[in-house]
């Protein structure tokens, strides 16, 4: 999920950004720092915004920037378990799929695609249901459950471990009859 935090922090405006105005610098500072980055408790800093700015900076001996004390904004993505997402399948292999939900990549392994035995045509780069012939590819789009989420994962990267298998997940042209017919009035 999406959250919104609210930081208190002091900020270093290097000399190199003097010349700008004081809240444009260290929102440039904040972003380069910040934006991309894994926080233990908040999740993937997608970005920075609101930025307010002490006038007064401190001075350090030995460093020619300024400190100032400042508070903004980030906009996080922290993934939850037993959460739903929507995001687009990027690449395939045998053993899963990687599905794009914004900032980060999710992992579907083949078990977790249908409730049934799934084969992969590696010239397709598609898995494709042994009973109900349904296909899965890399470009389409998906709704899948979380189910794992480490943002310790190699590299430092958040690993997220996803499942299609439950009722109004996968492909929307997989549920959605399935929908509609549970609408009709009986």
């Amino acid at each position: 999920m999406y959250v919104v935090y609210r930081v208190r922090d002091v900020v270093r405006i290097p000399p190199s950004l003097f010349g700008m105005p004081l809240e444009e610098a260290a929102l440039k500072v904040l972003t380069d720092k910040y934006v991309g980055s894994v926080h233990p408790e908040m999740g993937i800093i997608v970005a920075v915004f609101n930025v307010k700015v002490s006038e007064e900076g401190r001075l350090l001996p030995g460093d020619g920037a300024t400190y100032h004390d400042s508070e903004y904004e980030v906009l996080a993505l922290n993934p939850q378990v037993k959460e739903v997402v929507e995001g687009i399948v990027v690449d395939a292999q045998s053993y899963g799929a990687w599905v794009n939900i914004g900032p980060i990549e999710g992992f579907v392994h083949i078990s977790q695609m249908m409730d049934e035995h799934v084969r992969f045509d590696p010239q397709r780069r598609a898995f494709i249901g042994e009973r109900t012939r349904r296909v899965l590819e890399v470009g389409d789009v998906v709704r899948a459950r979380i189910v794992s989420v480490s943002m310790t994962g190699l590299g430092g990267k958040p690993r997220i471990q996803m499942t299609m298998r439950q009722p109004y997940l996968g492909k929307p042209e997989w549920w959605r009859k399935t929908a509609e017919k549970a609408a009709r009035p009986a």
